[in-house]
Formats: structure tokens, C-alpha cells, sequence
């Protein structure tokens, strides 16, 4: 009840005063139409709120008192207890109230950054929750922080009804009997790994699986991970910073699979995958290290690439990008066939050298997005700013996502796409304040559409962007590190 009185007190409202109230409206003849609901009902009304708000109708009179620990969806924030141990508490009481068959949601997020926190407390704690037999969505994030990640210990149980599980800085030290045959959603951020069993099991373990997210944490223990799933659809893979620099293999054998998104700053020692949907999505943001074994590594690399050469629709990094660059010097860029759109990042500086390259590796490319960023460590010569010819037959429309900057290259290659993309039918450019008025030559914008009339272009636009206030500017491309 040290919960319930908190937020009595912060709403201003005493049980008293809520009592007073209920008299009153009964002496007056007031009809609440509401509270005649039956408890079923109400219950579901307050499952919409957060626990904290649903704790808050219990001072509206006797009949909401205890309304709010019936509702089967309990989400807390260990900020709002006073320790470690009256959260635990708190969630203990609530499940002895409920009983075993009654919650369906839980949410968690730990955030007590003091010298007094227990952690070790949470580990049984959640082991009881996840133990609800109807429980179906089950999320923990723990941003306890003192002087680097600290996690929480914890084994997860067998879940009949679990659809949903999604945690953040755990570490799971086993399974109980592990079946999770609803699970259709499971993102585990940071979270650690014994072994490449565990993580394998995991997986098999979830028959109806559809969306998979996996952070590996630094400190995991997998070294082969291998995605082996008949119904997954989405896989989000990312390791930013590995405990050992390099060496991990990856398998993935998901016939079903339309998505892929892989980021990850060090090599992989193979990079496999046996089956996945016909019409796959690919985002790449892998930045590779060469390091002793020169071409050993690059044909890592290049069975990497290939495997992606039959995906539809790609986003691929600057990073991706520079080394393909580097790599196409001395091997051949493997070649996506398949490929129809494309969304990329580049930096201004180097994109007039880059570009030829990447649309020669795109036979049959029709749609391009370009999100493009300057860096000012880079240097801009007067040559890099001619391309060269490279006719792409396939290519029907081209946008620029970021603004046209100072340097104007933007419109160097928009008139490099209509001289050179015989079906090229749209272009699509973006301007802001900065990048209007005595900037530009005069005439620039009035040239481009003299291009387009000639080249016979059926919709050029422009587009005018509204800057909005931030330490970089909109168009500079930064993947986040949390899903």
C-alpha cells in the first residue's frame, strides 16, 4: 500500500477526501454510470493505463479501492520505490493477489542508480512472474549503470502462453523446461548467452517465431550463432562491441524470411545463409577490419557480399559502402541481380568516384535513394566532382533524401543521373533555407529543369524542407545503437 499512498499524495487526493465525495454524490442523486459497470469491464478500461494510473483510481471511491490489482497488465518503474526490495515486494503482493492464471502483461524497466541497489533480487523475482501460466507479453529493461552494465541473473521458464518477450542487459544463465510455443515477437537486447546451444534453443524452442531482434552482449560466450527457423519473417542482428575482436559465424535458415538487418563493426569469420523468402529486404551496416590474412579475409568478405545478390530491396551503409570501394580495386564487386531498390548513405566527398561503382553492381536497379552527408575532415578536389559515364538502362527514378548542400555536388548528380539513366523518368531534390538564394549559380535550378524537359523526364520535383533544430544536420545519417 506505500505505492497507493505515494500517489495519493502526489494527486493531492486523501482517501478521506475521495470518500466525502462518494457520499456527496450520493446524498445529491448523482448516478455513476460508470462505477454501475461490472468489474470484468472496468478492469479492462484501466488494462489501457500505466499501473501508476490505474493506482490512482483507487481514490476515487470504496467501489475503485482495489479495482486496480485485478487488472492483468502490471508495469512498473523501480525509480518509483524507495529500494530495490519494495519493488520486489510489490510485485510479489500483486502476484499472490492475482494468483497464478490471471496476469497477461508485465513491464518492467530498473533504473536505480544508487549504492544500495540489489539486484540479485530481481532474479527470482521475474523467474515468479514468468511462472504466470497465462502470461503473454514479458519485457525487463535494466538500465543500471555503475561503472559499466550490470546485469541481472536470470532463468527463463517454460511459457505456454508468452507471444511477446523482449529484454535488455539480462543474463540468462539456463532454461526450464524451455517451450515457448506462441512466441511470435522476441528482442533481446545486450542480453547474454552461456553457449551457442542456448542461443540455438532459444530459437528452436519458439516454433511460431516471426520477428527475432538480437543484440549480443560483450560479454556472451556465442560464437556460431544459427537462426533456424521455418516461420521467422524479421531478423535484426547487431554486435557493436565484441570481447573478441573477430571470429564469430553466422548461419541463417529461415525460408519464410523477408527482412534482414545486420550491423556489426568486426569480421566475421562466415556468413551463411541456406534459404530465406524470394522478395528479401536487406539493411547492411558492417564495417570490416583487414587484417593479417589479406585473402582470406577479402573472400570472407566477398562470400558475405554474395550472399546478398538475389535480395530486392537493400540499405547499405557509408561504411559498407567504403569498403566496397576499396575492395572493387582488387576483386570483383559481386553483382546484384535481383536488386530493384536501393537506399544508401554517402558522403559528398567521395560519392563522385563511389557511385559509378555501386550502380555497376546494380544491373537491374530501378529506384534510388540517396542519403547524403559532407565530411568536413575529408577534402573536396575540383576532380572529384567528374564522374564517370555509367549508363544504368534499368534505373526509373532517383531521390535525394537530405538537402542540397553549399558545395552543390547534389546537383552535379542530378545531372549526371538524367545525361547518363536512359529510362530515368523521376527526380526528386531537397532544399532549405541554407541552400537557396546567391549560394548556387544563378540559374542552377532553372538549368535542372531545362534537363528535364530535354532528357524527357515525366516529374521533377523539389522539395522545400523545413530545418529543425538539432546538433547535426537532418540529412547526416547516424544508425541508432537500441532497436
Amino acid at each position: 500500500m506505500k505505492l497507493l499512498y505515494k500517489y495519493q499524495k502526489r494527486s493531492g487526493v486523501s482517501s478521506s477526501s475521495a470518500r466525502e465525495g462518494e457520499e456527496r454524490a450520493v446524498l445529491s442523486g448523482e448516478e455513476d454510470r460508470i462505477s454501475s459497470l461490472p468489474d470484468p469491464l472496468l478492469c479492462h478500461i484501466l488494462s489501457f493505463l500505466t499501473t501508476e494510473q490505474a493506482v490512482w483510481t483507487s481514490v476515487l471511491s470504496s467501489r475503485w479501492r482495489y479495482l486496480w490489482k485485478w487488472v492483468p497488465r502490471l508495469e512498473l518503474d523501480s525509480f518509483d520505490f524507495t529500494n530495490d526490495k519494495v519493488c520486489v515486494d510489490f510485485i510479489d503482493e500483486f502476484l499472490a493477489f492475482q494468483g497464478k492464471s490471471y496476469l497477461r502483461e508485465f513491464k518492467l524497466s530498473i533504473d536505480h542508480d544508487v549504492s544500495n541497489s540489489t539486484l540479485s533480487l530481481y532474479g527470482p523475482c521475474l523467474g515468479r512472474v514468468v511462472d504466470m501460466r497465462k502470461l503473454e507479453r514479458f519485457q525487463v529493461e535494466n538500465e543500471f549503470e555503475r561503472g559499466g552494465i550490470v546485469y541481472i541473473r536470470f532463468t527463463l521458464y517454460a511459457c505456454e502462453a508468452l507471444v511477446s518477450l523482449k529484454l535488455h542487459s539480462l543474463w540468462l544463465d539456463g532454461f526450464k523446461s524451455l517451450s515457448l510455443p506462441c512466441l511470435k515477437i522476441m528482442f533481446l537486447e545486450d542480453v547474454g548467452l552461456p553457449n551457442d546451444a542456448a542461443a540455438e534453443e532459444l530459437i528452436s524452442c519458439s516454433p511460431v517465431l516471426q520477428v527475432l531482434k538480437i543484440c549480443l552482449c560483450k560479454y556472451d560466450s556465442v560464437v556460431a550463432l544459427r537462426v533456424c527457423s521455418p516461420s521467422l519473417k524479421s531478423f535484426t542482428l547487431k554486435r557493436v562491441e565484441p570481447r573478441y575482436s573477430r571470429g564469430h559465424s553466422v548461419v541463417i535458415d529461415a525460408p519464410k524470411l523477408g527482412y534482414l538487418s545486420l550491423t556489426d563493426y568486426y569480421l566475421f569469420s562466415s556468413f551463411e545463409i541456406t534459404s530465406v523468402a524470394e522478395s528479401l529486404k536487406v539493411d547492411i551496416d558492417v564495417e570490416f577490419e583487414l587484417m593479417s590474412d589479406y585473402l582470406m579475409e577479402m573472400k570472407i568478405v566477398y562470400n558475405l557480399l554474395k550472399n546478398f545478390s538475389g535480395v530486392t530491396e537493400m540499405t547499405i551503409s557509408w561504411k559498407t559502402l567504403e569498403f566496397i570501394y576499396s575492395f572493387h580495386q582488387t576483386n570483383p564487386v559481386p553483382k546484384f541481380h535481383g536488386l530493384t531498390r536501393l537506399r544508401a548513405t554517402m558522403c559528398l566527398n567521395a560519392s563522385p568516384k563511389l557511385l559509378p561503382i555501386v550502380l555497376e553492381s546494380c544491373p537491374n536497379l530501378k529506384h534510388l535513394k540517396l542519403e547524403l552527408f559532407l565530411d568536413p575532415v575529408r577534402r573536396l578536389s575540383e576532380r572529384s566532382t567528374v564522374l564517370s559515364r555509367c549508363l544504368v538502362s534499368s534505373l526509373e527514378s532517383v531521390e535525394m533524401e537530405s538537402p542540397v548542400t553549399e558545395i552543390a555536388i547534389e546537383l552535379v548528380l542530378a545531372r549526371y543521373f538524367m545525361r547518363n539513366s536512359t529510362t530515368l523518368k523521376k527526380l526528386v531534390l531537397r532544399l532549405n533555407q541554407s541552400s537557396t538564394g546567391e549560394k548556387h549559380k544563378p540559374g542552377v535550378l532553372e538549368q535542372l529543369k531545362k534537363y528535364s524537359r530535354r532528357y524527357k523526364l515525366s516529374q521533377f520535383e523539389v522539395l522545400p524542407v523545413v530545418p529543425t533544430p538539432s546538433p547535426w544536420p537532418r540529412y547526416l545519417y547516424v544508425k541508432s545503437n537500441r532497436f
